[in-house]
């Protein structure tokens, strides 16, 4: 009976491992074996692919703007996301926000991106109305969108479109938090500041690290706005790893595209890595004391 039992859970598994297999591990199995060999894939040539990846500048710069851009929005994105998702759950007697509210939080998320790049042009092209409201006032003109501070404008907007949903992921976690702990520690004397240090952030470490992740993960939806609005070539600050893969693979590089797919995801691999293994230090650390 366990026999059939297993070949029947197989079978019923069969389809779904078919289509990964398929779809996802050939392809990805393909991508490592074209690191290895030219661009048309018809000569091995060893780590030469890596080699050249690490003495571009075209990568060198892409990555390090890629990762200045995480670095700088996404905790960011998390204290800001969680500032609000504690206030919104204290002004509500610990109680989740009215049921409309969530919808609102999502609007960002429901405006097309076309959407959002006309109004980037609006406000901040060169003749927009940013520099109309400086002019009026007697300060000089900046192409926003064409200088340094176009960095600033592409982490506020991912901040905008994304700290809805992330606050509605920390509601979820604080309404998970049983409020008879607060009463007690109210009553042992806890201010607001000691509750949210001892009861509040421990508790949510586990959605924490979630939470963190998904925030990276959507940091690298924000080259959409960047392309529609400013092509393939922006101002350097602005020129992200997936420009260089979608003008590398319109040059048909695909040796020096597979390697740095290869890379990224290693280094993707390896942030969220530290990131499991600081929350796993952490609940250690709060377990043993």
């Amino acid at each position: 009976m366990k026999n059939r039992k297993a070949l029947t859970n197989m079978l019923f598994l069969l389809p779904s491992l078919s289509g990964v297999l398929f779809f996802y591990m050939a392809p990805f199995a393909d991508v490592i074996k074209r690191s290895f060999c030219d661009d048309m894939c018809r000569q091995f040539v060893g780590i030469e692919n890596y080699a050249r990846l690490f003495q571009s500048r075209s990568f060198l710069l892409a990555g390090k703007n890629t990762l200045f851009f995480i670095l700088c929005s996404t905790p960011l994105l998390l204290a800001l996301s969680l500032f609000f998702a504690v206030l919104l759950t204290f002004t509500n007697d610990r109680q989740a926000a009215p049921p409309a509210c969530p919808l609102c939080y999502l609007l960002p998320l429901a405006i097309p991106v076309a959407a959002l790049t006309g109004i980037w042009n609006v406000f901040f092209d060169k003749y927009g109305l940013l520099n109309a409201l400086l002019d009026h006032l007697g300060i000089a003109k900046t192409d926003w969108l064409h200088s340094e501070a176009s960095m600033l404008l592409v982490i506020a907007t991912y901040l905008w479109r994304n700290l809805g949903y992330t606050i509605i992921l920390w509601l979820a976690g604080l309404s998970g938090i049983d409020k008879r702990l607060y009463e007690a520690a109210a009553l042992d004397g806890a201010g607001q500041k000691k509750q949210f240090f001892y009861i509040t952030l421990p508790l949510l470490k586990p959605l924490g690290f979630t939470v963190s992740v998904l925030a990276v993960l959507n940091s690298f939806k924000v080259f959409r706005d960047i392309y529609l609005i400013l092509g393939d070539y922006p101002n350097k600050s602005l020129y992200m790893i997936q420009h260089l893969l979608n003008n590398w693979f319109t040059n048909m590089q695909f040796g020096k595209v597979t390697a740095a797919a290869l890379v990224i995801l290693l280094a993707a691999g390896w942030l969220v890595l530290c990131l499991q293994i600081c929350f796993s230090m952490q609940k250690r650390r709060d377990y043993y004391g």
